[in-house]
């Protein structure tokens, strides 16, 4: 671990952003880069138990099973379809890359905003009482 790197420019950055609001934790944010992906449940179905945290709702709708897997797509309409078959799409939040600082995490999701479906930054806290994460980032 670089110590010179994190005491100077890591967590003076964070102590701007912290002072500045750009938290949406209470205790020693973590800047997460989610990627929502999108999966398929045969059927109709309004089971929750797989969410995203952007709220993106479920689609009901229908994929044509005469084709191909990599031909499928997702229609709210069986219209045109050899072989509908009922679906239900949702999406589920995937953790690509974490940051110290939110100046980091938007620099991640620019330059590799090619290689997400729906990429966005998140703020989580490290943990109530985390004397790990306390210390280290206290400077102390």
């Amino acid at each position: 671990m670089n110590i010179d790197y994190l005491q100077k420019e890591i967590i003076p950055q964070r102590e701007k952003e912290i002072e500045e609001g750009k938290n949406a934790a209470t205790s020693q944010p973590i800047y997460v880069v989610l990627d929502l992906s999108e999966n398929f449940v045969s059927e109709h179905s309004e089971y929750t138990g797989l969410t995203n945290l952007r709220g993106w709702p479920m689609e009901f709708g229908y994929i044509d099973e005469s084709l191909d897997s990599e031909y499928r797509e997702f229609s709210q309409t069986d219209k045109k379809m050899k072989e509908p078959v009922a679906v239900t799409k949702f999406y589920t939040d995937r953790i690509v890359a974490f940051f110290l600082t939110s100046k980091a995490a938007h620099e991640y999701l620019e330059y590799q905003k090619h290689n997400l479906h729906s990429g966005y930054v998140y703020v989580f806290h490290s943990g109530y009482r985390n004397i790990e994460m306390d210390t280290l980032l206290s400077g102390k």
